[in-house]
């Protein structure tokens, strides 16, 4: 494993694996650093595939510290980390490049998707949701509604937000805003955002007890794909948000039989 440091101050861990195989790029959850997802990586670079995860600036193994005066949203990830991670990528000569969006990685993607499209030639949604209060069900609608708005609040008067206690890290204040304004309204931006019409493969995963992206959270975030090919999956273990990270073999081994079914060379033209 390799590390490089990026220009928007991110991070991409590299997990080299066989000639021509695709590359997973694996965008974290809101406060998960990329040491998390190193089981993952490592079961999936045993299959042959090729693995990128990513620090996101001011995560992890990122240099860049944040502060009150530092200002970054879901479009300055998408426009800065994501998009410096993927054309590193593809400076690789690697095969097709997919991207693995777990929670916020997931909601990144359908950003990247909406401002950028064809960046990437599948998604993998595992354990991502939106946050939308509607996507809720029962009395589980009242977290989405609450939290984030509480959390955006604190963030934006003391121009940082000290995520730690609730697993989230140090964030940009703009960064939990956005996020609130996906849990208040459905959209992260405050501009009317476009969905994307390109046909890409898509799988959803979804996991039991996983009270961030429970199946109708996970179903609404599809659905910002309208004309996507998507392959759904749902498993009761491992459980919760993060199981899968300290077990991944169960998506490691769903991966591997959609990557085989929907890059084959036949599907690819």
């Amino acid at each position: 494993m390799s590390a490089t440091a990026m220009s928007s101050g991110a991070v991409a861990h590299w997990f080299p694996g066989r000639p021509g195989t695709p590359t997973l790029l694996v965008l974290p959850a809101l406060g998960v650093v990329a040491r998390h997802y190193q089981r993952f990586s490592e079961a999936a670079q045993a299959q042959g595939f090729h693995v990128l995860t990513l620090d996101y600036r001011g995560q992890g193994a990122s240099d860049l510290v944040i502060s009150r005066g530092t200002r970054f949203g879901y479009a300055d990830l998408v426009a800065g980390d994501l998009t410096e991670a993927i054309t590193w990528a593809r400076g690789q000569g690697t095969g097709p490049l997919v991207l693995i969006g777990h929670s916020l990685g997931g909601q990144l993607a359908a950003a990247l998707e909406s401002m950028s499209p064809g960046e990437f030639d599948g998604l993998a949604l595992v354990a991502a949701g939106t946050p939308h209060w509607r996507a809720f069900t029962g009395r589980a609608r009242l977290v989405p509604l609450v939290l984030p708005t509480v959390f955006a609040g604190i963030a934006h008067a003391q121009g940082v937000f000290e995520g730690r206690r609730f697993g989230f890290g140090r964030q940009s204040a703009q960064l939990i805003e956005d996020w609130a304004r996906m849990a208040r309204t459905g959209s992260w931006s405050e501009k009317p955002v476009a969905l994307p019409d390109r046909s890409i493969p898509l799988l959803a995963i979804s996991f039991g007890s996983d009270q961030l992206a429970p199946t109708s959270a996970v179903d609404a975030l599809v659905r910002f794909f309208p004309c996507a090919t998507t392959t759904r999956a749902h498993f009761g273990e491992p459980s919760g948000h993060v199981g899968w990270l300290k077990q991944p073999d169960v998506v490691v081994d769903v991966l591997n039989r959609w990557v085989a079914e929907i890059l084959a060379p036949e599907k690819r033209g």
